[in-house]
């Protein structure tokens, strides 16, 4: 759907920054505690000299970046929760506490492939599928090109014809690269902020995650009683870039599934047309756990909230520097006069962004009775901040384009988030962002049927809580095992990070009737 764009920037420019063109992040090192009171004015215009300096958020990314994948409930994704509860609490943020979230989880063991006496490379397994004795499954091996799995992910004609033949057989499955294009933000967008280099909408936008095929393959592949399915990445000229982890909508699926790079997906086309069998191993434990979410408060003249989200469990450093942008705002927030702040602001840090969206849903229902939710204006989730556009050279490598990542935020059409995500754009200096509306306006909030990309849609596609969600999706969003600090330019964020606490300190002082609640038509 193409909807009308409407050219407010000079009107909200005045929502600024102090000092937006220039200014000194403070150089006290985080580990001194809260800083110095800020005065009532720093709650209107805010000092962005009061944030955390660069060095310290390049740490923390580079610790991010250490701590490898942080998959939901494992014990990296539980030291990060601590970490950052730690963190919280030396900000200055009040009543930091846990939420558990019940869940099943599912946990790799081992997994390997085999072509008669030949162990191939595996970087990587496909979450949540299916779980093979120790010993793996066999079958004859079956090939599908990149066309071919196009058919039959989108349930084209003959692909009733190329599922028959598959039956007993561990497939081996081509990514189609989808054809998409940056004018699609632009179709969409109701506002965007572009000062360059600038990005013309018939440039190329490749994302591996827009062509993520597991699950539609394993959807079709299961009831025709294929053994296997085992997926060549889309951008894994170079094997380092071959772990990827997705889907993660915690959907338990009984065909079990693995990632290989492209350099052994040419070896098993090989064996394929030479119609050789292939051994696939995928051992995996499913079993109750628990993860937590972690909730606090700064408390201001109302006991109304605004939501500050973000995500903790992750991929890479980048997926999810949210959190660690969080806290910074925290610290700023927290120093605040309370009677300059006309609403409470809560911090919220979900914990299952790979696991559908558990720990959201968990807040939903466990607020769903005791006026938490009801007190809640609104929600503003941020994702993935300060990236520079890097993407895959014909030689696999990721490279800089020159340009910053392409960056959306996704809100309702309610006026004030609008005013709100535009101001915001200005604010950060942040080229490109396009203001975007749900995708998927009656779309129901799952993971598989999300009202937008991101982890703020549960807010607003579940809860029905008006919520503005910053998000960028980068090539490497997926890939785990990677260093990513060098993607990201830490005077963007830094600007970023002051344009957020802008924002939740300007919808403190939107009224509750401006912010409406959604109402889910009815099929």
């Amino acid at each position: 759907m193409t909807l009308s764009r409407r050219d407010a920037l000079t009107s909200i420019a005045a929502v600024g920054l102090a000092g937006l063109t220039g200014g000194r992040a403070t150089a006290r090192a985080f580990a001194d505690g809260p800083g110095r009171p800020l005065p009532a004015s720093a709650a209107v215009t805010v000092d962005r000299s009061q944030f955390l300096p660069s060095s310290q958020m390049r740490q923390w990314h580079v610790d991010l970046d250490a701590m490898g994948l942080r998959a939901t409930g494992s014990a990296s994704h539980d030291a990060y929760i601590d970490r950052l509860h730690d963190r919280l609490v030396k900000a200055g943020v009040k009543d930091v506490r846990y939420e558990d979230v019940e869940m099943q989880r599912w946990t790799p063991t081992a997994w390997g492939l085999t072509v008669g006496d030949e162990a191939v490379s595996v970087p990587a397994y496909i979450p949540y599928t299916g779980v093979t004795p120790k010993e793996g499954v066999v079958g004859e091996l079956a090939y599908l090109t990149a066309a071919q799995v196009g058919t039959i992910a989108n349930r084209r004609p003959g692909s009733a014809e190329l599922l028959a033949g598959l039956a007993g057989k561990i497939v081996v499955a081509e990514t189609p690269v989808l054809p998409t294009k940056a004018g699609m933000f632009t179709e969409l967008a109701i506002d965007t902020y572009d000062r360059g280099p600038k990005l013309l909408p018939t440039e190329p936008y490749k994302r591996s995650w827009i062509s993520l095929v597991a699950p539609s393959l394993l959807e079709a592949l299961e009831p025709v009683g294929a053994r296997g399915l085992v997926v060549i990445t889309a951008d894994s000229l170079q094997p380092r870039y071959g772990k990827i982890y997705g889907p993660y909508d915690a959907v338990f699926r009984e065909l079990p599934g693995l990632y290989v790079d492209k350099a052994v997906g040419v070896k098993l086309q090989a064996a394929a047309a030479a119609g050789r069998s292939a051994r696939l191993t995928l051992e995996a434990t499913i079993e109750p756990a628990k993860t937590r979410n972690l909730v606090g408060v700064i408390p201001g003249q109302s006991d109304e909230l605004v939501v500050l989200n973000s995500h903790t469990d992750g991929t890479n450093g980048v997926e999810d520097n949210g959190p660690d942008v969080v806290v910074d705002i925290a610290q700023y927030l927290a120093r605040l006069p309370r009677e300059a702040l006309p609403r409470s602001i809560m911090i919220m840090l979900s914990a299952g962004h790979f696991a559908g969206g558990n720990a959201i849903k968990d807040f939903l229902r466990r607020h769903a009775d005791d006026g938490l939710l009801n007190r809640i204006n609104c929600v503003v989730t941020i994702e993935h901040l300060g990236l520079q556009e890097w993407v895959f050279n014909d030689k696999g490598e990721l490279e800089p384009t020159g340009r910053n990542e392409l960056a959306a935020l996704f809100t309702p059409e309610i006026p004030a988030l609008v005013t709100a995500a535009k101001a915001w754009a200005v604010n950060a200096d942040a080229s490109p962002t396009y203001v975007i509306p749900p995708i998927h306006p009656d779309a129901d909030g799952s993971a598989n049927e999300a009202v937008w990309p991101g982890e703020g849609q549960y807010f607003w596609g579940l809860g029905g809580i008006p919520t503005i969600n910053y998000i960028t999706g980068p090539a490497c969003l997926l890939n785990y095992d990677i260093e990513t600090v060098g993607y990201v330019d830490f005077a963007l964020l830094h600007r970023q990070t002051a344009a957020c606490a802008q924002m939740i300190l300007d919808l403190g002082r939107v009224s509750r009737a401006e912010l409406p609640r959604r109402v889910r038509k009815r099929s």
